[in-house]
């Protein structure tokens, strides 16, 4: 389960799922309706992601910003994350991004994500998994 709502001129994301894998997929889904105005592209292309941090929070603001990354320079959307989440001392995400490269005109247009904040950010582990984000657009 996956939901947009406003905050202020940002827009918040607020993810909950059986495990944390399935929430940061979420969250990516998410991601993708806010560039696009809701449309999930097919599964084209692929991106392999190693990322790594202290925390899981440091961890979710990576990951996000790593989309937003894989947008801005490939218009790399992502329609599915085949991830693992590891967590310990050094908390990693790594797997594949499955997506397509944007298109207006196949994709739509939505707003343009330009960070993702600390503000208001909530991860439980669960079960149930629940992920609350903000994104500044």
């Amino acid at each position: 389960m996956r939901e947009i709502f406003e905050h202020t001129a940002d827009a918040g994301i607020r993810a909950e799922s059986t495990t944390l894998v399935e929430a940061f997929n979420e969250v990516s889904l998410a991601f993708t309706e806010i560039v696009t105005g809701g449309i999930i592209p097919d599964d084209n292309n692929n991106f392999k992601i190693k990322i790594e941090a202290t925390t899981l929070d440091s961890l979710l603001v990576n990951y996000i910003s790593h989309l937003i990354y894989l947008f801005d320079t490939e218009n790399f959307l992502v329609s599915s994350a085949d991830i693992t989440v590891k967590k310990g001392p050094s908390n990693k995400i790594s797997g594949t991004l499955k997506g397509d490269f944007y298109d207006e005109n196949k994709h739509g247009y939505g707003v343009e994500v330009k960070a993702v904040s600390y503000h208001m950010l909530e991860i439980s582990e669960g079960p149930p998994s629940k992920i609350v984000v903000i994104l500044d657009l």
